[in-house]
């Protein structure tokens, strides 16, 4: 949540190159947005003398410049530099910093391609979608073979994007790549739930038949559908759903106006469209 206070320094016309990020940066504020947003990439490097003296001749943040070079003289981390930029220029509340800071310590040991699937991964639990999927084909586009716990992840990761988009094709696809990648029950259960879901009862039993190896976990995945469905009745959105089919039924029956169920059906179907375009569109 971002404070409402006003600017701290000036916006320049002089940018700041974040090379880990390949972002330039105007000001003190857009700093700390960088920093939030890309926050897995951050090492080291990050804090370095040059932002500082940016931030105090560019910026007019004298007395933060030299809070970052005492930090630096002293071998702070680059948490403590992070934080004492963040907290000075309060565009962030506290507990956005502390989320923040606990991003950039879990990920210090990571290797490169660690913290670009650690950022693919943050778009994806923000609903994102298309952004995620767009930085995991990236990633797999350049990391090594031999990297095959973090490309399983991947593949994994693709697969559960695709699964929300309802596109369970290309979900199956990708889950049936990581467990190939990297044999594990949870792919393999997802990629046996997203087939059940992309083909015909016919199709995916026939599929199963000639996979005797999978024929354990289909079992499974029709317990797991099975208990899903049940649980479903007893939702709100369920409950909707049968009210609307009583009134279009009664509408039929009667030779009534049906027009509140087609009203309803209208907010139903834009609401959905919204919420689908949201996650393909950001």
């Amino acid at each position: 949540m971002q404070d409402t206070r006003l600017a701290c320094g000036k916006r320049t016309e002089v940018p700041y190159l974040i090379e880990k990020m390949m972002v330039k940066v105007y000001s003190a504020e857009e700093l700390c947005y960088s920093i939030m947003l890309d926050a897995y990439l951050l090492d080291e490097s990050f804090a370095s003398p040059e932002l500082a003296y940016w931030l105090g001749d560019e910026c007019g943040l004298k007395e933060l410049e030299q809070l970052l070079i005492d930090l630096i003289s002293h071998k702070g981390s680059v948490e403590e530099y992070s934080r004492t930029i963040m907290d000075y220029v309060g565009f962030y509340d506290a507990e956005t910093i502390d989320s923040v800071i606990r991003v950039i310590r879990d990920n210090a040991s990571l290797s490169i391609y660690e913290k670009n699937k650690s950022r693919a991964d943050y778009y994806l639990m923000c609903g994102r979608v298309s952004m995620a999927l767009a930085a995991y084909n990236e990633l797999l586009e350049s990391i090594p073979e031999n990297e095959k716990k973090v490309r399983s992840a991947i593949w994994h990761n693709c697969g559960y994007a695709y699964a929300k988009m309802f596109r369970y094709v290309e979900a199956a696809k990708a889950f049936y790549c990581s467990y190939k990648t990297l044999p594990q029950d949870e792919s393999l259960r997802q990629f046996l739930t997203a087939l059940r879901l992309s083909k015909s009862n016919t199709e995916y039993y026939q599929y199963v038949s000639e996979h005797p190896e999978f024929y354990e976990m289909s079992q499974k995945v029709d317990r797991a559908i099975k208990q899903a469905e049940d649980s479903f009745e007893g939702t709100d959105e369920y409950r909707m759903i049968m009210a609307m089919k009583m009134v279009r039924e009664e509408g039929t029956a009667y030779n009534a106006q049906t027009t509140p169920y087609y009203e309803q059906l209208d907010d139903v179907l834009d609401s959905l469209k919204s919420s689908y375009r949201e996650m393909v569109t950001t």
